[in-house]
């Protein structure tokens, strides 16, 4: 190829000068340095995605709190922070998050971090459940709080224990006899123990000693919601228990409506052995729709001629007024609850008002 005239090769040199001038001005950290190490992304922390500035900042006062200062006080902030995680109290729950922090409030000497640790080995935080790590932080806690040391144990205890299906008779007499309650949550509520306390409540409850099961939710409705609840819930039971006395012989529809409550548990557990009884009271006094069900129930028993739990289950929602079944709306309905974890109370009210409404 014959060579460019002088004249281009020139013109094309002053061209690429102010090039080379710029690449040269440039900051020398935008240019990649071979065999340097590429910096680690930052990930986003929890409260920088919180929308509240101010809850933000509490949040990041806690970080700060628990990375610098006196132990005690490193381990109070790193402590909240776990409650915080755990329950998604203002953030999301990040219950992976939570252990990190509890486990930095153990290292530093907070003498509550057994029990979120315990609690986080229970419901498996950071994967499978572990329940011999989780026991092993209950005892730790004892030395601490007995009482919610008994608590977890017992809930511990009860997660462990084998699946016990009530089966009730196909002529249904009165309601089985409820197992006896367990001396740790009998203890953990004499100690004080709110958790306990709203757990004999609904023990009570599902074994219709009404009056029994207000005294518990009583005892705890100073420090739980939850229990307070309970109680207005048991009181307008045992109202409605004293008013249909009051109205004997009750009608078929009213019977009707309280043998769904039951077939479906709704303000109270679910019994399917007061729900048949009271079903063949409205069938006596005339109800189509209770002669319908029972005939559904008695139509698929079990192997052994028992009634099939299951099949229960599946008949509790079906709406049974007209010529053809079919599923009726599950009724919104206030229900028993337990609180969202052994641990909430534990929080400060300033963040506990805000969690997520999360019944169990």
């Amino acid at each position: 190829m014959a060579a460019l005239p002088i004249t281009v090769r020139l013109l094309a040199l002053m061209l690429a000068l102010p090039m080379t001038w710029a690449l040269a001005q440039a900051p020398m950290a935008a240019l990649p340095v071979m065999g340097a190490p590429m910096a680690e992304p930052v990930a986003a922390r929890p409260q920088d995605r919180v929308q509240d500035p101010q809850l933000r900042q509490a949040l990041q006062d806690l970080e700060n709190q628990a990375a610098s200062g006196a132990p005690a006080e490193r381990a109070r902030a790193a402590w909240l922070l776990g409650l915080i995680h755990l329950h998604g109290a203002g953030v999301g729950q990040a219950p992976a998050l939570a252990v990190n922090w509890f486990e930095m409030a153990q290292t530093l000497g907070e003498p509550w971090a057994p029990a979120g640790l315990a609690w986080c080995e229970l419901e498996g935080c950071q994967g499978t459940a572990n329940p011999a790590a989780a026991r092993r932080w209950v005892v730790a806690l004892r030395r601490f709080n007995l009482p919610r040391a008994q608590y977890l144990e017992w809930l511990l205890d009860s997660r462990l224990a084998p699946l016990q299906v009530a089966t009730p008779q196909r002529w249904p007499g009165t309601a089985p006899p409820t197992p006896p309650t367990s001396p740790l949550l009998r203890q953990a509520a004499q100690g004080g123990d709110i958790h306990a306390m709203i757990e004999l409540g609904l023990q009570s409850v599902a074994a219709q000693q009404l009056p029994e099961a207000l005294g518990h939710f009583e005892d705890a409705a100073p420090r739980s919601a939850v229990a307070v609840n309970n109680a207005l819930l048991v009181r307008e039971r045992l109202q409605a228990q004293r008013d249909a006395t009051r109205a004997q012989p009750m009608e078929a529809e009213a019977l009707l409506a309280a043998a769904r409550r039951s077939h479906r548990g709704e303000g109270v557990p679910a019994n399917y052995v007061e729900a048949i009884r009271l079903y063949q009271l409205a069938k006596l006094r005339g109800s189509v729709e209770a002669q319908k069900m029972l005939a559904l129930i008695y139509s698929r028993p079990t192997a052994t001629g028992e009634l099939d739990v299951a099949w229960m289950q599946q008949l509790a929602y079906l709406d049974l007024s007209g010529d053809t079944p079919r599923p009726a709306t599950p009724a919104t309905s206030r229900s028993l609850q337990r609180e969202p974890s052994p641990l909430v109370d534990l929080l400060p009210p300033v963040w506990r008002e805000r969690i997520a409404a999360l019944p169990r």
